[in-house]
């Protein structure tokens, strides 16, 4: 799958953090247990948009191999229901080849080394906070992130699913096990 797809649609995120920062601004303390509920809402509309873009590039791959394989991952991958943890995604990588879940190690690997080194920040760990909060306030409403917070882990871990993405584009399918 084309990566602007995914940066599209990773890209709403910011755009409602934008849009929260606008109406309920954060100089206002009287606002903060409703920013704090808007930041919880901004993690789970996070992990939610992970869920379908991961959706689309593996129904997108198996759409490249055959009609039929589209419907079959269609019917496979309709709920993942938030089992997108890194594990999860290299699972689903070893699913359709080996060697995409080769490319896509290397890729986090090496992305994750350029953002420490760069921003002193795990890509990969922004990532799974951001999964971690939306589990927490989701299952119990719990009030521990702002929305600063969520945009900047989201900066950084959405690069997981444009990696992922990345990594099924870069094998093309129908290529023989080596």
């Amino acid at each position: 799958m084309n990566r602007a797809p995914i940066v599209e649609t990773l890209a709403r995120i910011e755009g409602l953090a934008n849009e929260i920062n606008q109406h309920v601004p954060s100089d206002r303390p009287s606002l903060n247990e409703f920013r704090s509920d808007l930041a919880g809402l901004l993690t789970v509309t996070s992990c939610a948009t992970y869920e379908n873009c991961v959706k689309l590039i593996l129904q997108d791959y198996a759409g490249r191999q055959s009609n039929l394989f589209r419907v079959y991952a269609e019917n496979q991958y309709d709920k993942i229901n938030s089992r997108i943890d890194i594990r999860d995604l290299h699972k689903y990588c070893k699913t359709f080849h080996p060697n995409i879940s080769r490319i896509f190690k290397d890729k986090l690997e090496k992305s994750k080394r350029f953002y420490l080194e760069r921003a002193n920040s795990d890509i990969t760990e922004s990532y799974g906070q951001l999964l971690k909060w939306r589990h927490s306030f989701a299952h119990s409403g719990a009030r521990i992130t702002t929305v600063e917070e969520v945009l900047r882990h989201h900066q950084l871990g959405k690069r997981v699913i444009i990696l992922f993405s990345d990594a099924f584009a870069e094998f093309p399918p129908s290529t023989p096990v080596t």
